[in-house]
């Protein structure tokens, strides 16, 4: 096809009428996030906006990539002061299109543009094969139209590898993205700088992309890490993403696997097509391994409101059905457990009686909820046999969403040996995909340190968003909260009493015993206080901290995440980097009356300083994990600027030095204001009493 791309403005529907106000649209052609040609604009007009515009892009239509993207945003400009009239406020008005492929409103009533492609464009149109894109490629090196440098110096090497080691989102020069195109050869030695090698492509010239087609094909498989980072929006280009999978599947055991998984089933919505290497890749991995379908299942099912196109989400559910057999029954029965409790959380919610457990024991006894809620795998361990419902332990926690707590008899014939019982809770009204989501990074963070000879005895309890609103979390053994352990005594519940948390640990932990829980708590302590850190985890009051019998503390509730911290009065509450207090200090120094002279406490500072050097090296993965699930929705992750405060918290711009006395500066800032986080803590107890 000759000529360049035109694309005719008609209407847009659905509009609110704005007084004294001009309406225009704005046209960009994107690939990921590299804007191929200029932006366009329409006429502005007044309102019922229709403009009836031929919109003309300096792109030829022969050097538009195929996963090129037309974005329009509708605007409206002001007529009122020139100091206004200079500030333009824009409404975004339109999923963004992929060319050809036009994604519908899924609402008549929602706001929509009207757009028309040439008449030349109603036959079939072709994209070229891949023997036509090599033929071409080889064409172009026979021209020598482009300078290759086939033999890199040392210094030109150290120059690659160190471009290749930045961290995904930061932005490279123009100067540096043309020595990486002239030296895409030697970017061909080291497998992992494919990233940064297509940040150097000009997606707006078939020159470039064909010879990037020609290094693919041989190009070597990159680590899962590097594939995670491949398959983000910024880079759609098929062939691109075909080599990520690929390399997935080559070099990724089903347990790593399911550290990603939450990554990659959302990384689905924005496919091109339906049928896509990622979707197959999925699919064989979650018909063939039980634990992965399940969690692949309720990844899907929990967000199919929130795809762009729902029939989408709701035909994958349907395949992977239909290739489950007769695991079916097992996962129709934990849907009905989920919906019945939905509507049982729902009813005691709303229920005015005052013995509200009462009331839920006896909605347990009916028929309706025994027969779909007893004698099933538990949706959190499906290996594990959740059997009875003990109904006397069943209740209703005191908080604002009225959680459920149930505790089941464990119907396995060797109970006896490990659990007599399994216990859950369920929420209804609350979003637990942000605590999915920090979980699982908690728990990769646990296997990096594991890998950097690290036993820090974290414990990542099990979390799943089966909606929206709706989710089960476990429930861990023996633990109980910071602030419960405190009230055993009036001074501790008041915050001036930090023995209390000690003295727990020691009563559960007679004689030599005593050592092992100091160890665990210390080990454990260092690895929360820099997982905390890192994530910038917010509202950490003695409510949402806990401690197990063994001495292993834990934290919950992470409903606040990447430094976004809670205000009170447009005071920022939590004043610290990390929780720090002295309830832990005296724990860490066997409890010594002044633990931050005592040799544990050095311990325990360089234990947390080797724990944070051992997280950096992996900062590329965490960074990756959260870049990915941009688009979720979720309050707290909207674009990378909050991923920039993973940058900040893990340095990553720093020499390994440097990092270490910036995490040190903080860890002192963190038990230095100690007596803040202590008052926050009085606060809570003041009003939780």
């Amino acid at each position: 096809m000759e000529g360049r791309l035109k694309i005719h403005i008609l209407r847009a529907f659905n509009v609110s009428v704005r007084l004294n106000s001009k309406f225009f649209v704005r046209v960009g052609l994107f690939h990921g996030n590299q804007l191929l040609c200029p932006i366009l604009e329409t006429q502005p007009v007044t309102a019922p906006p229709r403009w009836g515009e031929w919109i003309q892009f300096e792109l030829p239509i022969q050097e538009v990539p195929r996963a090129a993207k037309l974005c329009f945003s509708l605007c409206v400009k002001g007529q009122a002061t020139e100091k206004r009239r200079k500030r333009m406020k824009e409404k975004f008005v339109a999923n963004i299109l992929t060319l050809f492929f036009i994604v519908r409103a899924s609402s008549s009533d929602a706001m929509q543009l009207g757009v028309e492609f040439e008449q030349r464009f109603n036959q079939c149109v072709l994209f070229p094969d891949e023997k036509q894109m090599q033929d071409y490629a080889k064409y172009i090196i026979k021209l020598e139209k482009f300078s290759v440098n086939e033999e890199a110096t040392e210094e030109e090497l150290e120059k690659i590898q160190a471009l290749c080691s930045l961290c995904p989102g930061k932005e490279i020069k123009e100067e540096e993205k043309e020595f990486l195109w002239k030296n895409r050869k030697t970017c061909f030695q080291i497998p992992d700088s494919l990233p940064r090698l297509l940040d150097s492509v000009r997606w707006s010239s078939r020159d470039y992309v064909s010879q990037l087609y020609l290094l693919l094909e041989d190009w070597p498989l990159v680590s899962p890490e590097t594939a995670l980072e491949l398959l983000q929006l910024n880079y759609p280009d098929f062939k691109v993403r075909e080599h990520a999978v690929m390399s997935l599947s080559k070099s990724l055991p089903d347990e790593k696997l399911s550290q990603y998984l939450l990554q990659l089933v959302h990384t689905l919505k924005h496919e091109a097509y339906l049928d896509s290497p990622l979707l197959r890749f999925l699919l064989l991995k979650s018909l063939t391994n039980k634990n992965l379908g399940y969690y692949f299942f309720w990844h899907l099912r929990s967000e199919v409101n929130l795809w762009p196109n729902a029939l989408r989400a709701l035909s994958i559910l349907e395949s992977f059905c239909r290739g489950l057999g007769p695991d079916l029954k097992t996962l129709s029965r934990h849907v009905e457990m989920i919906d019945k409790l939905g509507k049982l959380a729902d009813y005691i919610r709303l229920d005015a009686s005052k013995d509200r457990n009462k009331q839920l024991q006896n909605l347990l006894q009916e028929s309706e909820y025994s027969s779909a809620l007893q004698h099933l795998p538990s949706p959190l361990r499906p290996s594990l046999t959740l059997g009875r419902l003990r109904l006397a332990d069943c209740k209703v926690l005191h908080s604002a969403r009225r959680p459920i707590f149930l505790l089941w008899e464990n119907a396995d014939p060797m109970a006896g040996h490990f659990s007599l019982s399994h216990a859950l809770i369920f929420k209804n009204g609350d979003d637990l995909r942000q605590d999915t989501l920090t979980l699982q990074v908690i728990g990769i963070m646990n296997h990096a340190w594991t890998s950097e000879g690290l036993d820090l005895r974290m414990t990542p309890y099990s979390c799943l968003a089966t909606g929206v609103k709706t989710g089960i979390i476990e429930v861990v053994r023996n633990a109980k909260t910071v602030y419960s352990i405190q009230r055993r005594a009036k001074l501790g519940a008041i915050q001036v009493d930090s023995s209390q948390l000690y003295k727990w640990i020691k009563d559960n932990n007679p004689g030599k015993r005593l050592d092992q829980a100091i160890e665990t708590f210390t080990r454990s302590c260092a690895g929360y206080c820099v997982a905390t850190f890192v994530l910038g985890i917010g509202d950490r009051h003695p409510d949402n901290i806990m401690v197990n019998e063994e001495g292993q503390i834990f934290h919950i509730d992470f409903g606040h995440f990447l430094g976004n911290f809670k205000k009170k009065f447009g005071i920022q509450r939590e004043r610290v980097p990390f929780v720090l207090t002295q309830d832990f200090l005296k724990v860490i120094a066997a409890g010594d009356d002044n633990p931050k002279s005592s040799l544990q406490f050095q311990r325990f500072q360089e234990l947390c300083g080797k724990a944070y050097l051992a997280l950096r090296k992996h900062s590329r993965l965490i960074m990756a994990l959260f870049t990915l699930l941009i688009s979720t929705g979720l309050p707290e992750l909207q674009s990378m600027e909050d991923i920039a405060f993973l940058r900040k918290t893990l340095a990553v711009d720093a020499c390994e030095e440097e990092a270490l006395q910036y995490f040190q500066n903080q860890f002192h800032e963190a038990y230095g204001g100690a007596w803040t986080t202590k008052l926050d803590w009085f606060f809570h107890s003041v009003k939780h009493r």
